[in-house]
């Protein structure tokens, strides 16, 4: 949601949870280029905030911290089989994603799936790299 005000009231960021809010904003420390301030409120509360010369810069760096922030919750079982180089199962994959996204329609319904879509998924929100 964009906001040509200011994002934060008395310096805390007004971004509600699962959703973003950025400003444009120009620095004078920096020549008069303008940047983005972005905050992006997680589903759990936490909050993400950057400053970026783009607004894709900006999500891009969330989605990397989103993917750092979901593969800590990785159950121990599955980083062993990954770091073992073992093959997971579909069902292991959309369990995990299920873990992380309760509603996401992979994990409620994996079996309707190709294996090569949940990889896709699966990789997406844990920022690895599995075949």
């Amino acid at each position: 949601m964009q906001s040509n005000n200011s994002i934060n009231v008395n310096g805390c960021s007004v971004c509600e949870a699962g959703k973003e809010k950025y400003t444009k904003c120009v620095l004078g420390a920096f020549r008069g280029t303008i940047y983005y301030q972005y905050d992006y409120r997680s589903k759990d509360g936490e909050l993400f905030t950057t400053l970026q010369e783009t607004l894709e810069q900006c999500r891009e760096k969330r989605d990397k911290w989103m993917q750092e922030k979901n593969r800590k919750r990785l159950f121990p079982s599955t980083l062993q089989k990954m770091q073992d180089g073992k093959r997971l199962t579909k069902s292991e994959m959309a369990y995990q994603i299920g873990h992380v996204e309760s509603c996401h329609t992979v994990a409620v319904s994996w079996d309707f799936f190709r294996r090569e879509e949940i990889v896709s998924t699966f990789n997406r929100i844990f920022g690895t790299e599995i075949k």
